[in-house]
């Protein structure tokens, strides 16, 4: 044990280690403080101290760890050397340099949301732009930095004058007996990753000590990797049985009736009359196509003839928005149907997997379903959902070498991709077997590049107007060739876009930036009208299924739009971002917020502009905290898995 402990990587892991202990208990301690009349001074606070120094504890390996593997990087010759001394003095300034902007960072965050680092604090992370425009505006960065520098030095020129650091100096050390301490370096950290869990926090009464027992660093982590904001713990709630009530009523329409009469069970059932149509479905989800691309939202630049044209015969919802403003977002409102929860899209999250999805209704009728992607489907968990979904994974890996004829970062170009599920929809009716395809396009995405010669504006350097013109080049190209098919006539093809183009806005939630076009064509199947009331993603496969004639059990929340006894239904959507939940209804909107806030605001859906309202409309808030509960209830419940879903398809009556 004494040759363990005698190393200098060991014993500057010791110093980094209690360095780590000390600033953490002091945080817990300013933020305890901090919130003096809200938290409870008894022995609830006792405990969460107790529970939070084991996090603390926990955290604190991962960073001593980092200590004992330098020790295999640096041999004790040059540790013990002048220039080393200096070279530690450095890297430990650093060390309580982080430890100390941690610290400050989290006394803002818990200034702002009343809680350790979350998922807001990752979300940050990820749109670092915004946020260091935010942060710099909002403080004095140069004096907190340059405080935060000072304090570090001061805390490790008192090391240095108090001869901890010099004791770590004391013993040299040859190469073995630094690679023990590396190897528990690796191994300490491993153990405490596989075994310790936010979950197993103690059930504090009170919410503030719920957050003072966590470690800031291990819920950033922790957060990272579950992808969510809880939203029984974040958002505005009602009782849970209430909650299911009012889901229960409001999810049942004239062409659904519930399939049980459990007050936990929200599965609905559709019931047809007639034969049911074995048509196949390929789904287009186009990237970033935002509505204000065509000319039916008042562009008239003539970039997307091609969508033009095949809106006016089509079945085209006019007046859809999307969920979110990612794709993997968009993927989940089209194939799940339910309103976003919040956080990462559930697509993204570990338990986004072996869900009922809507490809299940094909899949126990026969059909071949596949996700067909230009670009590898490992991006965002893609192949990951859909595999588990039942379907082919034809991403550019499953590709033959001449298929792909050009490709940037992202993957292969539009044309690329339908020319190959063109070819698969082919194998497909020659085997006699029905299919339904998702497509997910690229080309509409920075760099802006695709194949030259195709429109009339140059790849590159025409920015995103020409990648427009070219997705919607790719679509005219793929009806034209779908159409010499000999299952062209018996095929549905469906367009969406999986979010806008851009996000950005002065609002809370700029709805303008959320509208997105969405078809479905075929003349030779269907009539061609338009579906003017506001409506939702989760919408779309819902009324494709009522276009097929099919009889269908169901979880998602979305409506069949042109169900004769759905015309009564009012016009609803849902929007988000990570943090901000909404309901769009008629000319209000409802945005929940985390720490229970909310907000019920007059919106003018055209030009996005927000008048918050005096007396919130208690109907509307209930029903928006409705839906989004319920969604995530039926997430975090694991009512979505296959294995507890018993959705399988009802007779035709």
């Amino acid at each position: 044990m004494r040759s363990i402990l005698r190393p200098p990587s060991t014993r500057l892991a010791i110093i980094a280690f209690g360095l780590f202990l000390t600033i953490s208990f002091l945080s817990r301690l300013l933020l305890a403080f901090k919130s003096v009349n809200d938290v409870s001074w008894d022995a609830s606070l006792l405990g969460s101290f107790v529970c939070g120094m084991s996090f603390d504890f926990a955290a604190g390996i991962f960073a001593a760890s980092l200590w004992l593997v330098l020790g295999l990087v640096l041999p004790t010759r040059f540790l013990n050397s002048r220039t080393g001394r200096h070279v530690i003095i450095g890297l430990m300034t650093v060390f309580v340099s982080l430890l100390v902007f941690i610290t400050c960072s989290e006394w803002f965050f818990w200034d702002e949301f009343g809680a350790r680092f979350n998922f807001i604090a990752v979300d940050y992370l990820i749109f670092t732009q915004e946020v260091l425009g935010n942060i710099f505006e909002s403080y004095p960065m140069g004096l907190i930095l340059t405080a935060i520098g000072l304090v570090a030095a001061g805390i490790v020129w008192s090391l240095h004058r108090m001869k901890v650091l010099a004791w770590a100096h004391e013993h040299p050390c040859g190469i073995r007996g630094r690679i023990i301490p590396a190897i528990l370096g690796l191994v300490i950290p491993t153990a405490v990753f596989l075994t310790v869990s936010q979950s197993s926090l103690a059930n504090f009464t009170n919410q503030y000590h719920l957050e003072l027992a966590k470690n800031g660093c291990w819920s950033f982590f922790a957060a990272g990797r579950n992808m969510e904001l809880n939203f029984d713990e974040w958002y505005l709630r009602m009782p849970q049985e209430k909650m299911l009530l009012q889901a229960k009523q409001r999810l049942v329409t004239p062409n659904e009736v519930a399939s049980s009469a459990r007050m936990d069970d929200l599965q609905r059932s559709t019931l047809k009359s007639g034969p049911e149509k074995k048509w196949n479905v390929i789904l287009i989800c186009m990237e970033s196509m935002s509505a204000d691309f065509m000319t039916y939202a008042g562009n008239h630049r003539g970039i997307t003839p091609n969508l033009d044209r095949i809106a006016g015969q089509s079945v085209f919802f006019e007046n859809l928005y999307a969920t979110g403003t990612r794709t993997v977002r968009g993927m989940e409102a089209i194939t799940l149907n339910l309103p976003p929860t919040p956080g990462q899209a559930i697509i993204y999250r570990p338990e986004g997997k072996d869900l009922v999805t809507t490809f299940s209704p094909f899949l126990k009728r026969g059909y071949d379903c596949g996700f067909f992607y230009g670009g590898d489907g490992k991006f965002d968990y893609m192949n990951r959902f859909f595999s588990s979904s039942g379907c082919r994974i034809m991403d550019v890996k499953a590709w033959q070498q001449e298929d792909v004829t050009f490709k940037t970062s992202w993957g292969a170009c539009d044309e690329d991709l339908f020319n190959k599920t063109l070819s698969e929809a082919d194998k497909a009716y020659a085997s006699g077997t029905p299919f339904h395809y998702f497509c997910m396009t690229t080309s509409n995405h920075r760099p802006y590049d695709f194949p030259s010669g195709k429109i009339d504006l140059p790849s590159h350097t025409g920015g995103r107007r020409a990648a427009v013109k070219y997705s919607d080049w790719a679509v005219g190209k793929l009806l034209e060739d779908a159409s010499k098919r000999p299952w062209f006539n018996n095929t549905l093809f469906v367009f969406s876009a999986d979010h806008c183009a851009s996000s950005a806005g002065k609002s809370d939630l700029d709805v303008t930036k959320f509208h997105i076009p969405a078809m479905i064509y075929n003349p030779t199947l269907l009539k061609a009208r338009k579906i003017t009331r506001l409506s939702s993603q989760i919408d779309i496969m819902p009324t494709v299924f009522g276009l097929l004639n099919w009889s269908t059990d169901t979880l998602g929340f979305g409506n069949d739009l042109l169900a004769e006894g759905n015309q009564s239904l009012e016009g609803r959507t849902f929007i988000s971002n990570y943090q901000k939940i909404a309901l769009l209804k008629d000319d209000s909107l409802v945005i929940l917020k985390p720490k229970r806030q909310s907000a019920v605001y007059s919106c003018d859906p055209h030009n996005g502009k927000l008048t918050l309202l005096a007396e919130e409309n208690p109907r509307i808030l209930e029903e928006a905290v409705t839906y989004y509960q319920s969604a995530s209830w039926l997430f975090k419940s694991g009512k979505l898995r296959k294995s507890a879903a018993n959705l399988t398809p009802v007779a035709n009556r």
